[in-house]
């Protein structure tokens, strides 16, 4: 039997991944309450849970880390009314949406370019999990995501600013 390699290519999501698989046991996708903080300590700075609402996505929790490089915390708000630019506001909802529709792990790299030139500025992984009360309609997606950066000057610009982006990598899982 042949394994595919996973593409998740940092440590935390292939352990954020293996540990959604794990409270999975065997189920299509894990119930909120198989979640245990306690279990993933060194993982919830770079979490959020996401409530799925009438098909929208609200933040009910950010991780410190995500809501130190977003440059705020949107505990409440809406994805779609918290994401600058219209394009990347649009291509994050379509993760939302697929692990939704799916019921599914998606797993996504994006490239953010400078405006002016295109240059590289940031790297940012992000893997959406589903979770479900009745094992058929996904009621939550929980988000590991990680940001690399090239600078500080880069970093301290957050995402409150609209940049051009790249995908460069998309799976389902």
């Amino acid at each position: 039997m042949e394994t595919t390699a996973s593409p998740i290519t940092d440590t935390r999501l292939q352990s954020a991944y293996d540990y959604w698989c794990r409270i999975a046991a065997g189920r299509p996708m894990p119930r909120r309450c198989d979640l245990d903080p306690a279990d993933i300590p060194r993982l919830l700075p770079h979490v959020m849970l996401v409530d799925v609402d009438h098909g929208r996505y609200r933040y009910r929790l950010i991780g410190t880390a995500n809501a130190q490089e977003h440059g705020m915390n949107a505990t409440g708000q809406y994805v779609d009314e918290v994401l600058k630019g219209s394009e990347y506001r649009a291509h994050a909802v379509r993760l939302y949406d697929e692990c939704a529709r799916e019921r599914r792990p998606v797993y996504s790299e994006s490239l953010f370019l400078s405006p002016a030139g295109g240059a590289i500025e940031r790297h940012t992984k992000a893997l959406f999990m589903p979770l479900s009360e009745d094992g058929a309609a996904v009621t939550q997606v929980i988000v590991a995501q990680v940001f690399l950066y090239l600078d500080q000057q880069t970093r301290d610009q957050h995402f409150l600013v609209a940049r051009p982006f790249k995908q460069i990598v998309r799976a389902r899982l």
